[in-house]
């Protein structure tokens, strides 16, 4: 009888994370997408007669639509369900990536990968809305802490994998390869993810303070993607330029840096899942314009630099893991949960967007050293937003998350704090007494 009672414990407390892993799967996929245009940059140059601004466009344009749509798409999502707006935003990646494999022209290149951009903006509001509602309590918070995972993992894979097979293959076949991981993952999880019931759709609270935590949240991830894209963006022109290396070692050293990012994001969903405080995370955030100065000197050896800059990177990608996991408890509603990933999505894309100029206008004002002092700004500005905010913290106690959705019928969300619903009226229970 009690090992009965050990294997339904075990099986209630791990099977969330088939869906979790599952929806994590389909992130990783969109961000390769995100990352696919860079290692086939220089053959798409060439082909189509793409200047290096023009380039820069197709590859940013992914972001650009976030950065624009990101709040509005959290309001749809949570009209049609996120279960089908996160497979459709696959399927719209998957047909838009394999349209771009055939453009003959920047317009049709652009085009598709704006288009392209309306998909992945579906999959990264909505995959953390499947998995807030798949999960509760401390396996909420690694779950989502994973998910912060996403876009470096995808990043590294298109890095490492693109790097290869763009010396021996064209970049049609390239992007065209990246449009098949999308489609098999779209079809995959419309049979793997359970139904979630529909969240009912209010007219928004215009109490004030409502959105103050997921507005917070969202500026705390901007100022952090901002500093994490930038350091990456830059890091190849000063390793080939100012320190003379090549570029094959380069784009090696790179590729271990982005891996350093998604490493952190794994680390805080250990440390969540064991119960550490979210809040406790956040002070690590002092060692990212630390770590810049020997990152961006040439006084030190390339190990040592490269070191530093892969603790920059595994340290923003700790503390973007733990914006997501404090989104359930930034609000009010159940319902909410949608819009403030859209949110999170829009003022994190404004960050990527804004990172490389920035970082490069300093870097052009003040030399090499200003990388530490613009990380200092930002990623400080990030910490000090993540530090106000009182609900960061891995309970997952808070009034907002007290309030969320009920996992589907016969989903297991594990052991931890109460499943997302509604409390109890209880003052309509007095009344009814009397």
């Amino acid at each position: 009888m009690r090992d009965r009672k050990r294997g339904s414990h075990r099986r209630v407390s791990m099977s969330p994370w088939k869906y979790v892993v599952a929806t994590w799967l389909a992130g990783v996929l969109a961000a390769v997408g995100l990352g696919a245009v860079s290692p086939a940059g220089s053959a798409l140059r060439s082909s189509l007669g793409l200047s290096a601004g023009a380039l820069a466009w197709a590859t940013s344009s992914i972001t650009a639509v976030s950065a624009v749509l990101g709040i509005p798409a959290g309001w749809w999502i949570l009209r049609i369900g996120a279960h089908r707006a996160l497979s459709w935003g696959l399927f719209v990646m998957a047909v838009a990536t394999a349209i771009s494999a055939t453009a003959g022209s920047w317009g049709l290149l652009l085009g598709s990968r704006v288009a392209e951009g309306v998909g992945y903006l579906l999959v990264f509001v909505a995959g953390p809305v499947v998995i807030t509602r798949l999960t509760q309590g401390g396996i909420r918070s690694a779950a989502l802490a994973l998910w912060g995972t996403c876009v470096p993992m995808g990043l590294a894979v298109a890095a490492a994998l693109g790097g290869v097979l763009a010396s021996q293959w064209t970049w049609n076949r390239w992007l065209a390869l990246t449009a098949l991981g999308p489609l098999i993952m779209a079809g995959a999880l419309t049979v793997v993810l359970p139904r979630l019931p529909r969240t009912p759709v209010q007219y928004p609270h215009r109490a004030v303070g409502t959105w103050n935590g997921a507005l917070r949240l969202g500026a705390a991830y901007g100022s952090l993607s901002l500093v994490g894209v930038a350091v990456v963006m830059v890091l190849p022109l000063f390793l080939t330029e100012h320190r003379g290396v090549a570029p094959t070692v380069a784009g090696t050293v790179v590729a271990l840096v982005c891996l350093g990012s998604a490493i952190g994001g794994l680390a805080a969903s250990w440390l969540l899942r064991r119960g550490l405080a979210l809040s406790s995370l956040v002070p690590l955030g002092v060692l990212m314009p630390v770590a810049c100065l020997p990152a961006f000197s040439a006084e030190f050896p390339l190990a040592v630099s490269g070191g530093a800059a892969t603790l920059v990177l595994l340290v923003d990608g700790l503390l973007i893991s733990a914006v997501f996991a404090a989104v359930p408890a930034a609000v009010s509603r159940a319902e909410h949960v949608d819009v403030a990933n859209g949110i999170l999505n829009q003022l994190g894309s404004v960050g990527m967007l804004m990172g490389p100029p920035v970082f490069g206008l300093a870097i052009a004002a003040a030399g090499w050293g200003a990388v530490a002092a613009a990380t200092f700004v930002f990623g400080g500005l990030g910490i000090l937003l993540l530090l106000k905010d009182p609900r960061t913290s891995a309970t997952c106690t808070a009034d907002g998350v007290s309030r969320a959705l009920e996992a589907p019928d016969g989903v297991d969300v594990g052991e931890g704090s109460e499943p997302l619903r509604k409390a109890p009226d209880v003052s309509k229970s007095n009344r009814n007494r009397i």
